[in-house]
């Protein structure tokens, strides 16, 4: 049977330091949850479960037309893995491999997504870190075995630490990869990169 590669995108945190819902501030023009979706359905992902937490009742009607799965994670004080773990627990059994997506690093390309699904065939027994200027982003592909560990609640960070002899690095010229959403100042830069991307035919 082929490798099947699911994704889970994590959007269920409170947006505390924004001080608003980030995951529907405009990027550049439509709530950055749905900009996030796009560019990963365009990359030809088609099995998508999105886990959402705090405001998802605001957050559920803008994505009621799109092809996803919603999973909720209802502790408000959870740690990043029991998403995950939520998220594994929406995933079809076909699955075989797991992105792990950031709705807060909304900007990351749909060819950065496709080449990760392309290595993910190519490697499936190993963990993906794309890599812009030599630091290390996101999104970030498991294989689902090693992603399991997250009905423990083991974070994933521990489990790259782990299985290192299992990583595999991705160059990307890719930005947004290491661009995150969590202040009212990174907020701006993304706004700014969106404009350069759409500026040069890119988003």
């Amino acid at each position: 049977m082929a490798e099947k590669l699911g994704v889970i995108l994590l959007a269920a945190g409170a947006s505390q330091r924004m001080g608003q819902n980030k995951q529907l501030l405009p990027v550049p023009d439509e709530p950055a949850i749905r900009f996030c979706i796009r560019q990963i359905l365009d990359a030809g992902l088609e099995t998508l479960v999105v886990v959402l937490g705090a405001n998802r009742e605001k957050i559920r009607p803008v994505l009621a037309d799109l092809p996803v799965t919603i999973a909720v994670n209802t502790r408000s004080d959870s740690h990043m893995a029991e998403s995950v773990s939520c998220g594994l627990s929406e995933m079809p059994d076909p699955v075989t491999g797991i992105m792990i997506a950031l709705c807060d690093h909304p900007l990351v390309s749909s060819t950065t997504y496709a080449a990760l699904k392309a290595l993910y065939h190519q490697t499936p027994d190993s963990i993906l870190l794309p890599v812009y200027k030599g630091r290390g982003g996101h999104p970030t592909v498991f294989p689902r075995v090693l992603c399991n560990a997250a009905h423990d609640n083991i974070p994933l960070n521990r489990v790259v630490h782990r299985h290192a002899d299992r990583i595999c690095r991705m160059p990307v010229d890719d930005p947004a990869i290491v661009l995150d959403m969590d202040t009212p100042d990174d907020y701006q830069r993304v706004l700014s990169l969106a404009t350069e991307q759409v500026s040069a035919g890119m988003a």
